[in-house]
């Protein structure tokens, strides 16, 4: 187990201890729990995969706790690969020296440019600042709109429901009006037809009454005429 010692240019020795640890970068091939290592840190449990990138040890795989927070970290660092060589660390070493230097001499040579992408970073930054103040703006009036569209969609509603109760009514209506006539119309034609009944019966007997007048005739007569010949 070795851990990280602030400061060190090169590799750093098993037994240093501390809390600083190098600063790493995403690696695909080496991240993770390593759960099928061996290798526990302090807190007994299985170990982060790292990669280094600001140091002479850039690009080198190890260990460390795989505790989240800071403050909780036991310290605990192992080296997977082998250390690089001198001429490997001196190159690099080197190139974060020319790095260094390099963004020390921009700074130095170009501080109006500095201020001026500082000033132009706090308009951007009051623009953001606007441009959300008018975004939160514009979302209160959005949601009021939309409370105000649910309203009318609700009172749209409650006006269709009127409709369809009131036409409902009112097809009711029309069918218990258009049964009573039907009915009353069946009536009507049950009685015609009685009164034609009625009046073929009264026909029959006016008939039969004619004939019997007429019997009544002839008996007078032949009597009358008996009476005459006395």
């Amino acid at each position: 187990m070795v851990s990280w010692s602030e400061g060190s240019s090169s590799s750093w020795d098993d037994d240093s201890q501390t809390n600083q640890l190098p600063t790493t970068i995403p690696c695909y091939e080496w991240s993770g729990i390593a759960h099928e290592l061996s290798s526990h840190c302090m807190h007994l449990e299985s170990c982060l995969r790292q990669v280094p990138f600001q140091s002479t040890d850039a690009g080198r795989c190890f260990l460390v706790c795989a505790k989240e927070k800071v403050q909780e970290k036991c310290g605990y660092l192992e080296w997977i690969d082998p250390e690089w060589s001198v001429a490997m660390q001196f190159c690099i070493g080197k190139l974060w020296s020319m790095h260094d230097k390099e963004n020390g001499d921009r700074i130095k040579e170009h501080p109006k440019l500095l201020g001026e992408e500082k000033r132009k970073m706090e308009e951007e930054l009051q623009f953001f600042k606007h441009d959300f103040a008018k975004l939160v703006v514009d979302k209160e009036d959005v949601i009021n709109q939309l409370g105000s569209a649910r309203l009318a969609i609700s009172d749209l509603k409650e006006e269709i429901e009127k409709k369809k109760l009131a036409d409902h009514s009112s097809t009711n209506l029309h069918q218990v009006l258009r049964a009573k006539a039907e009915k009353e119309r069946d009536q009507l034609v049950i009685e015609r037809d009685q009164m034609k009944e009625d009046k073929k019966k009264l026909e029959c007997i006016i008939a039969d009454m004619m004939k019997q007048n007429n019997g009544y005739k002839d008996k007078v007569k032949k009597l009358k005429e008996i009476c005459d010949e006395f």
